[in-house]
């Protein structure tokens, strides 16, 4: 079985993923991924740290390893998805991984609000900030995920399920995406 997570930024994708895997005792990839990458291409982490979930159409023309990158994300994470059940966050899993056949794609959203609040503890931020760096991280992730799959970032009929963190929490949210897990 797989799990891929889309998220807004802040909406508690981590957190849902995490505690997903541990009641269902499956591998966890979030930022984990990058390391795991490496390891199997021999290209520096930091390449791959460096163009996660960022795409920049200048950059992309300039640098002939990005497309090279995203195509060892997706080696990666159909391998992972071979070995073992593996829930995924971000990182265009839902579509990389769109041929397996047991595998249930979410995106969690929140409120603005609950968002920046989140960020501003995390990252120690003023409200304002938290607010530009949601937006712009949010603007990043969206280009890349509309560049990579073709399809629109966070448009709720490329998943599954679409869950908001703010009014069911991250406990109910792991509960419902559990309960859709059975129809796999």
């Amino acid at each position: 079985m797989i799990i891929t997570i889309g998220r807004q930024l802040a909406a508690g994708g981590s957190e849902v993923g995490k505690k997903l895997s541990q009641q269902l005792k499956m591998r966890y990839f979030d930022k984990e991924l990058l390391l795991e990458m490496a390891r199997s291409s021999g290209i520096s982490e930091k390449f791959f740290e460096r163009a996660d979930e960022h795409y920049n159409p200048f950059l992309y023309a300039l640098d002939s390893q990005a497309p090279q990158l995203f195509q060892v994300q997706c080696d990666v994470m159909r391998r992972l998805a071979k070995e073992s059940d593996c829930v995924f966050v971000g990182r265009c899993a839902d579509f990389i991984l769109r041929d397996e056949p047991k595998r249930l794609d979410v995106f969690l959203m929140a409120d603005m609000e609950d968002r920046i609040k989140r960020i501003m503890k995390t990252e120690n931020m003023s409200a304002d900030e938290a607010l530009e760096h949601i937006e712009t991280a949010e603007k990043h992730r969206a280009e890349y995920y509309n560049f990579y799959t073709n399809k629109q970032w966070g448009e709720a009929k490329s998943y599954h399920l679409c869950l908001n963190t703010s009014l069911l929490g991250i406990d109910g949210c792991v509960e419902m995406i559990e309960k859709a897990t059975a129809a796999l």
